[in-house]
């Protein structure tokens, strides 16, 4: 029996800076920040996980979540690091490669990324 993982497009690198769509600091003061992606795990909860009841030579796994390691930059340089689920096989509205993009999100110009034309 083979054990294949589906590929799946990751939305950003290591070393990528971002813009998070969540609220951050003391009390919540940052309606949003610029971070510096330091690690992404990927997520081996229940959810992406695989029983074997059939007998297959080959059984697909797919990795569908992710959990981002962001170190705050910018304005909000100095806070703590914080985490941020992403779901890989659906639009995600949560980091953005612009403050422009997350802007226009947030006041309704843009609707949310569409996926990389693999993932779909």
């Amino acid at each position: 029996m083979k054990l294949s993982l589906k590929p799946v497009d990751i939305p950003f690198l290591i070393g990528d800076t971002v813009w998070v769509n969540q609220f951050c600091g003391v009390d919540s003061q940052y309606p949003y920040f610029e971070a510096k992606i330091i690690q992404i795990i990927l997520d081996g909860s229940l959810s992406n996980s695989i029983v074997i009841r059939h007998r297959n030579e080959t059984h697909e796994l797919v990795v569908s979540n992710g959990i981002y390691d962001l170190k705050p930059q910018g304005s909000t340089k100095g806070l703590p690091r914080m985490s941020i689920s992403v779901e890989f096989l659906r639009p995600q509205s949560s980091l953005f490669a612009t403050e422009k993009e997350l802007l226009d999100y947030r006041n309704g110009v843009n609707e949310v990324p569409a996926l990389p034309a693999s993932a779909n």
